[in-house]
């Protein structure tokens, strides 16, 4: 008795649960059909596809930086005994700057160079000798052997010697000095920094979209940051193949045209990059594109629906787009309310 009314309990309780879960179902079903309906559709706003003029100029700022610019470095060793350049100081391709102690090397220099001077003779004499069987084969190359090693001597000291003379491999300006009088010197240690400001360069960044308008030779204007109210002159003398850490290519402008001493490296410059115009292009706000740049699309509506379009696209400035392809004239594109559409969703201008 007492287990049909446990089971009849359970029964009870079983048919109970199960209705509640019936009714919660029904309620769950009314609340999304009342959601549906009340969202059959989402808002949007809309813009059309506009022909509008472009500005396709745009300018740069960079830092001015000489031609040339290099530490010579010391390829001897010894004592500095005279200075002829000092800092400032304005020196020709292959001027001495300092001289080196030498009387050493040139001692040797000088023994390598009588030894020379004998084995020339010897080996002129040993083939007299040879041309009358006076000698052996074996004793005429000996002695042009000894020849040899006596000119690879002397021209080794040779160069030891002009090593003496620190010379400007460059024609420009002595911007530091690490030289003084009676100081010691050893191969690779610096000697001085020169720079050659005979022809000035103004390095620039730009972007993706800018360097594919720029050419090799485009002439261009320039203001200097620190010289008001005048304009230089300059061409694009370098193109960068391949864009640094912050996806920009360096484009390096060679200065030309007069009073160009006015300008120092390490000034700001700002160049002024001037383009035939192409008159109108078609242009869409750049809230309009779902998804990147680099795979751009926009929705259209159809019959009511989003309609997803995929599109060729150059960007122009931060908020307006030029559209290459996939669009024309008039064309409506969704600009709001991009979040909550997708392909086919309802849609309603608002």
């Amino acid at each position: 008795m007492k287990k049909l009314l446990v089971i009849g309990f359970l029964l009870i309780g079983v048919s109970a649960i199960a209705y509640t879960l019936y009714n919660n179902k029904n309620e769950l079903e009314e609340a999304a059909t009342l959601a549906m309906k009340s969202s059959e559709y989402i808002s949007v706003t809309v813009e059309k596809v506009a022909e509008k003029d472009v500005n396709r100029n745009f300018e740069a700022n960079g830092v001015f930086e000489p031609s040339q610019e290099l530490k010579l470095m010391s390829e001897t060793s010894g004592a500095i005994v005279k200075i002829n350049k000092r800092k400032g100081d304005y020196v020709k391709k292959g001027d001495v700057i300092v001289q080196v102690d030498d009387r050493l090397i040139r001692s040797d220099y000088t023994i390598a160079q009588l030894n020379l001077e004998q084995a020339r003779k010897d080996v002129k004499r040993y083939e007299n000798l040879a041309n009358t069987d006076a000698i052996t084969k074996k004793q005429l190359e000996d002695n042009q052997k000894a020849y040899s090693i006596a000119e690879a001597q002397f021209s080794a000291l040779q160069k030891r010697l002009d090593d003496t003379q620190i010379k400007a491999p460059i024609s420009g300006y002595i911007n530091e000095e690490y030289y003084e009088m009676g100081a010691l010197v050893s191969p690779g240690m610096p000697i001085a920094d020169l720079i050659n400001t005979s022809a000035l360069k103004l390095s620039v960044h730009v972007t993706e979209n800018e360097i594919s308008k720029v050419k090799l030779g485009d002439p261009l204007s320039v203001r200097v940051n620190a010289i008001k109210g005048e304009t230089f002159t300059g061409k694009v003398d370098f193109i960068s193949k391949k864009a640094d850490g912050s996806f920009k290519y360096e484009v390096i402008i060679l200065m030309t045209g007069s009073n160009l001493d006015k300008i120092n490296p390490g000034m700001f410059g700002t160049a002024s990059f001037q383009f035939a115009q192409d008159g109108k292009v078609l242009q869409i706000s750049r809230k309009a594109i779902a998804g990147s740049l680099k795979d751009p699309g926009v929705y259209t509506i159809q019959d009511g629906k989003a309609v997803y379009k995929p599109i060729k696209i150059n960007p122009l400035t931060e908020g307006s787009i030029e559209v290459l392809e996939g669009l024309n004239a008039n064309d409506e594109v969704i600009v709001s309310g991009l979040i909550n559409v997708k392909e086919g969703t309802p849609v309603k201008v608002q």
